[in-house]
């Protein structure tokens, strides 16, 4: 039983990353759904551009 709750517990436990790591996860986050949510080409690339000069 103790090895089960040990696989669980691995599977289940979150990753720690360092700060900068999250920072850029949650760039490239809100960056996708920014672009998803784009009407036009020009204005996807006006998003890239943005994002490409915060990162």
């Amino acid at each position: 039983m103790k090895h089960l709750s040990q696989v669980f517990s691995s599977l289940f436990t979150a990753v720690s990353l360092d700060s900068e790591a999250v920072r850029r996860k949650e760039i490239h986050r809100d960056w996708d759904r920014m672009r998803a949510q784009a009407l036009s080409p020009t204005e996807r690339s006006e998003i890239d551009a943005i994002f490409a000069r915060h990162l």
